[in-house]
This record gives structure tokens, sequence and C-alpha cells, in this order.
């Protein structure tokens, strides 16, 4: 389970891309080496280029590190920037839902059609669910970080809610240098 929480979206992204990359490749040597290319590469390689966007969306959002509006909320509170940071999992979280709900109608309606890719003649609510796989994850990952905030902010603890924000945001930090602190380097 630890590693569900901790690795699944970092497995996932690894082995879309990775698959990505050899398809891609083969591609490129079957086209400017055997002169014949592959049909089917390119569609695959595009579906699974979604697929990562998605499953990246709630990587990001686990690793706090999407774009954020910062302007005025240094001037708060700890415990208010913590409340700043709790509205914002919840506008998050309620256009996740939308998008969601959305997906759902959309993939409905793509399934009931029967519509198939081109090249590799599968469903193509399999494409369209990606945004809803990828959303539900970002939900369950903003669940995670308010809870988190929320017991910060609750414990009354200022140096505590503190430590948990400076946490997040040198965390981030790390990561956009290309320094995952997880990882030992």
């Amino acid at each position: 389970m630890k590693f569900l929480n901790e690795r699944l979206e970092e497995s996932l992204l690894v082995a879309l891309l990775g698959t990505m990359v050899v398809l891609i490749g083969l591609q490129v040597f079957m086209r400017y080496v055997m002169q014949s290319s592959l049909s089917w590469s390119e569609e695959l390689a595009r579906y699974l280029f979604i697929w990562a966007t998605y499953v990246g969306l709630s990587y990001g959002v686990r690793q706090r590190a999407h774009i954020r509006v910062t302007a005025g909320i240094g001037w708060l509170s700890p415990r208010g920037r913590l409340g700043v940071d709790l509205l914002t999992h919840l506008i998050f979280a309620t256009f996740a839902v939308i998008v969601i709900w959305q997906g759902l109608i959309m993939t409905a309606k793509i399934t009931r059609f029967g519509q198939t890719s081109s090249s590799l003649g599968i469903p193509m609510a399999w494409v369209y669910g990606a945004p809803i796989a990828g959303f539900g994850l970002v939900i369950l990952r903003l669940l995670q970080q308010a809870w988190t905030d929320l017991r910060a902010m609750l414990s009354g603890d200022p140096v505590a809610a503190a430590e948990a924000l400076e946490t997040a945001a040198e965390r981030a930090a790390e990561i956009e240098e290309g320094n995952d602190p997880e990882d030992g380097k």
C-alpha cells in the first residue's frame, strides 16, 4: 500500500514514457533503415502521451508542484496560508469533479457509438478514459493534502503549520531543480 501511495504515478509515468520512447524509436528505425513504416506505432504513442499527461497531472499535485499564484500569501500567518491552501484544494477538486463528470458523459457517448481508433482498432473509450482516471487520482491526492493541511491547521501549532508549508515548498523547489529528495540524490 505504501508503494501505491508513494510511487503509483511515478511507476505509471516511467512505463508510459518508456513505451513511448521504444515505439517512436522503432518507428524511426523502420522508416529510415527498413524503408517501411508501422501503421499503428504513432497512434499508440499518441494515446500513451495522452495518458501520461493526465497521470503527470496527478503526480504534480502529489508533489505540490502545480502552478499557483503566491502574491500576497506571504503576508498571511501560517494558519492563514494553510486556509488558503485548503480553499485552493477545494476549488481544484471541484474542477476535477466537473472534468470527471463531463468525461464520463463523453466516454458513454463514445462507447454507445462504438467508435474505435483508426489503426489499432481499440475502443476510443480507453483514450477518453484518461482524464477520468487522471482527475480521479488528482482528487485522491488533493484529499490527502487537504487532510494533512487541516491537521496542521487544527493542531494550533503555528510552527507545525509553517513547517508543513515550508516542507512542501522545499520539495517542489528540489523537484523543479531535478533533485527528488525521495531518490536520495
